[in-house]
């Protein structure tokens, strides 16, 4: 985690106001970016954001630079907040990652996109070690939005079964990109 995030933390947890709007400049527009990828429309992408930066808010004296960077806490609460939003929304289909095209933006920031594209190669490495059970309840879970019991229905295994996959894939990935991210 490098020292402006280290100083970002360490202002929310002693609940500076103006911290939250210094995560919101550094962040929001990847916040908001990972949100429109997963809900496919804008005003429900800013909703979304919206709730995970209260989220960060509300559970800024929790944070912990130990569990990892600022940027993947809050990106963790957009994609659990997105999925929540997308799984509301019953009968409308899900947006797939892969299938949208890139928000019309301002030039991208070169340093973040390469930031971005190094933890890309290094989560999707992980993933491949994987034993192939694993990955695919993670990438179910995760990237598919479905819950652990969906999952398990569509693999055809015990709920327990399921959650013993997703909990050592993830375990695995946690020690294998551990210091790396």
């Amino acid at each position: 985690m490098g020292d402006d995030d280290l100083r970002l933390l360490e202002r929310l947890r002693r609940n500076d106001r103006d911290a939250i709007a210094a995560t919101y400049d550094a962040y929001g527009r990847l916040a908001f970016g990972l949100a429109y990828r997963i809900v496919g429309e804008a005003a429900e992408a800013e909703d979304v954001v919206q709730e995970a930066f209260v989220s960060l808010w509300r559970q800024a004296d929790k944070l912990d630079s130990s569990r990892g960077s600022l940027r993947s806490l809050l990106l963790t609460i957009v994609h659990r907040r997105a999925v929540d939003a997308v799984r509301r929304r019953a009968g409308r289909p899900a947006v797939l990652l892969d299938s949208l095209e890139p928000l019309p933006s301002a030039a991208p920031d070169p340093l973040e996109v390469s930031s971005i594209a190094e933890e890309q190669r290094l989560v999707q490495g992980a993933l491949a070690e994987l034993p192939v059970d694993q990955r695919k309840a993670i990438e179910l879970t995760y990237f598919g939005g479905l819950t652990i019991a969906e999952m398990a229905v569509q693999e055809n295994v015990p709920l327990g079964t399921a959650k013993s996959r997703l909990r050592l894939g993830l375990d695995r990935m946690r020690k294998a990109l551990a210091g790396a991210i």
